[in-house]
């Protein structure tokens, strides 16, 4: 198959994705840009780390460095505001999947879970997109280097809650399954159920969606571990995000060639969620 006829039909199958989508077209375009902005964050992160890996500079990054990253580009600040109203998008898209079950995934207890880590998705996206739109009205601010609130002071916070060991630790199982889910996907090629693409077009993009997920699915089950025993222990400090997980691995022996795997997979999540924005189909809720 030549270049031209893929491309044409990845066209093709884009637009088909549109068509076959349920819900309506404003909420199709949001959930379609939040996946692309996503993809970009992680790109980002992924090749940060496997820059650091490779001795090229680097940093160990979360989504939050990623953006002042992003911001440090040229036309940095334009494209912050379009990650802004991206996240935003991909957060109500998350709460329709969590809230109102977009996905069917139905009311089991396996099916509740992920729909709790879909709602801490749509929670932590969204706040990512407001710092986004801070770092954009606060381009030349002396303060806009700051992470802002970091997992562990969060665990602090939510651990001096009644029962906030508890939370912790439950946010913490929730986050290991969406990893898990992450895991599963990546078998055989249930990771496309959603996808419209051609069987050709698949092959050629499976190994990126499959070692993507894996990746992440990885990075996800370190963090939910992180906060599983922070909670338990109700020590905040042994929390973490995923600059905490990147540093981990980094800290390993042979944690140079860990962590440029890791930033690689980082990397194909990132072309993952750009797959996904394009040819994802977007069901509205109670369209099962």
């Amino acid at each position: 198959m030549t270049v031209q006829r893929i491309v044409s039909r990845g066209i093709d199958d884009a637009a088909s994705a549109v068509q076959r989508s349920d819900a309506p077209l404003w909420l199709v375009l949001m959930a379609k840009l939040g996946y692309a902005s996503r993809g970009i964050v992680y790109l980002v992160i992924g090749a940060l780390a496997l820059f650091r890996a490779a001795g090229w500079g680097g940093d160990t990054a979360n989504t939050r460095a990623a953006l002042r990253h992003v911001l440090g580009a040229t036309g940095g600040t334009a494209l912050l505001w379009v990650l802004t109203a991206g996240l935003g998008g991909y957060a109500l898209w998350r709460l329709c999947q969590s809230l109102l079950d977009a996905d069917d995934k139905g009311d089991g207890p396996r099916a509740l879970a992920a729909r709790a880590g879909l709602f801490i998705s749509a929670c932590t996206h969204g706040g990512l997109g407001v710092y986004a739109g801070y770092l954009a009205t606060h381009a030349f601010a002396s303060d806009s280097g700051q992470d802002g609130p970091s997992v562990r002071s969060l665990s602090a916070m939510v651990l001096g809650w009644p029962g906030g060991s508890w939370l912790v630790a439950g946010a913490g199982v929730c986050v290991v399954i969406v990893g898990t889910t992450h895991f599963v996907r990546s078998f055989g090629i249930r990771f496309a159920d959603p996808l419209v693409l051609s069987r050709r077009t698949l092959t050629l993009l499976a190994p990126i969606c499959k070692f993507g997920l894996v990746a992440r699915g990885l990075a996800l089950v370190f963090i939910g571990a992180l906060a599983i025993h922070a909670g338990l222990t109700q020590q905040p400090d042994e929390a973490g995000g995923l600059r905490e997980v990147l540093q981990g691995i980094a800290a390993q022996p042979f944690g140079a060639w860990l962590l440029g795997a890791m930033g690689s997979g980082l990397m194909a999540f990132g072309l993952y969620s750009l797959i996904e924005s394009a040819f994802r189909e977007i069901d509205g809720p109670g369209d099962g």
